[in-house]
């Protein structure tokens, strides 16, 4: 069975069954399937795990052979989830507050893209977002321990260039094409707010700080108010060290006693209020509320105008290269021009796809917006669909027979872990 494809499966299997069940009460009488240690995997989540799979596969009419096929290998990484939370555990791994914050933002926003909204995701699940949230938030921080577990585990394995030959003349004709491929070159725009934006930024946060002070609860406040992913978590960020938070945050909350509460903080984030929950040594826990600097629609126009008036400069026979060098708020691709190395196109934003359609080779499209800024992008090349080469393609093959080996050995290394475990029925 293929480990890795089959637990990233059941990590999002386990981030929704909280949310929902594909099948009612009445379709299945849960039981328990398995026991791992004092762990017990019930039907209803195998179940929905094998749901979870057949969405992906897009196999709607499955045999019953696939349907029990697929029944034992989601039963299998269950188990093998489980003895990962396990082994986590004993070694002490922990993920900060932040981190699940962001990957379950991350998360969220990719089910409310597959719906088509957040409405539609709160009617899908027949409960709020806030909640859909809050019952997501364990499964998010199993996924990222075995992330971390299996990071530390094959960090340092490496490939040699024989395994890589070997690798190639064994998968010759089961190597994926490259896809259609673009080289480009981008000027980036970033929108800034205006004098107007941060005082109607400054007016929220000076209301929120004036509850907090009559003596308004800071986690309800930080829930209701805060723009920050931590919202639902009232505001709290985990222990943090010197150096994990933008140094304006630090230097305040660095100076406050436990349970204190800071005056406005402005940071390139936007305006915070910071409180100190606890202090160990070097290390911080706090909780804060955001108020994000949001520039509003006169700001965007602006700047709009300032890429329309950049992209009349490259018409006029002004060097794309040199303007991007001078303009671009990519600093890394503006040291270069702006040059982009190659990029499938069906990797890029649907705002890049639509912009490159309407343009040729050696053409600069018009400026547009996504939620980074205002873009103007160059098309230097089109590269067509090909295939995989031993001599162009190296690093890209490497890759993949590293990734091979690399899940090889996994697969070992959490079979070997099984021993340790009381797991039933014998032979999962």
């Amino acid at each position: 069975m293929k480990i890795d494809k089959y637990l990233s499966i059941i990590i999002l299997t386990v981030v929704l069954a909280a949310c929902f069940k594909f099948v009612s009460a009445d379709e299945v009488i849960d039981s328990i399937c398995a026991v791992v240690d004092d762990e017990i995997i019930l039907e209803s989540e195998v179940s929905y795990g094998v749901h979870t799979i057949l969405l992906e596969s897009g196999d709607r009419y499955p045999t019953p052979d696939k349907l029990a096929k697929f029944r034992k290998q989601v039963l299998e990484a269950y188990v093998m989830q489980k003895i990962l939370i396990a082994k986590a555990i004993e070694e002490t791994l922990a993920v900060e507050e932040r981190t699940v914050n962001k990957e379950l933002e991350r998360k969220l926003e990719g089910l409310i893209q597959q719906v088509g909204s957040k409405e539609k995701l709160v009617e899908y699940f027949g409960r709020p977002l806030r909640q859909i949230k809050r019952e997501m938030r364990q499964g998010v921080r199993d996924g990222l321990l075995i992330e971390m577990l299996k990071s530390r585990e094959l960090m340092n394995i490496k490939i040699r260039r024989q395994e890589v030959i070997d690798f190639h003349r064994q998968h010759i004709d089961k190597m994926p094409k490259l896809p259609e491929r673009v080289i480009l070159s981008h000027i980036l725009l970033e929108v800034n707010s205006s004098s107007d934006a941060e005082s109607q930024a400054e007016e929220r946060i000076e209301m929120i700080y004036d509850l907090l002070k009559t003596g308004a609860d800071f986690d309800s406040a930080a829930k209701e108010f805060s723009d920050d992913p931590s919202a639902d978590n009232g505001g709290r960020l985990g222990f943090t060290d010197r150096n994990d938070l933008v140094p304006e945050y630090e230097e305040v909350a660095y100076q406050l006693d436990p349970g204190e509460i800071s005056n406005i903080v402005k940071s390139r984030y936007g305006l915070h209020i910071i409180r100190l929950i606890e202090r160990q040594g070097e290390r911080i826990s706090t909780q804060h509320i955001l108020v994000k600097l949001a520039p509003n629609r006169d700001d965007w126009d602006k700047t709009f105008t300032h890429a329309e008036s950049i992209k009349q400069r490259i018409d006029d026979g002004e060097d794309f290269s040199d303007l991007a060098q001078q303009f671009s708020a990519d600093a890394e691709t503006a040291v270069k021009g702006g040059r982009l190395e190659q990029i499938a196109i069906q990797n890029l934003p649907s705002e890049f796809q639509d912009a490159i359609d309407a343009i040729a080779e050696s053409e600069v499209a018009k400026p547009f917006e996504t939620t980074f800024g205002v873009h103007i992008i160059k098309l230097e090349e089109r590269l067509p669909v090909r295939g995989i080469s031993l001599t162009d393609d190296w690093q890209t093959i490497e890759q993949f027979a590293l990734a091979d080996k690399r899940e090889r050995l996994f697969q070992e290394w959490v079979n070997s872990l099984k021993k340790d475990h009381y797991i039933s029925p014998e032979g999962l």
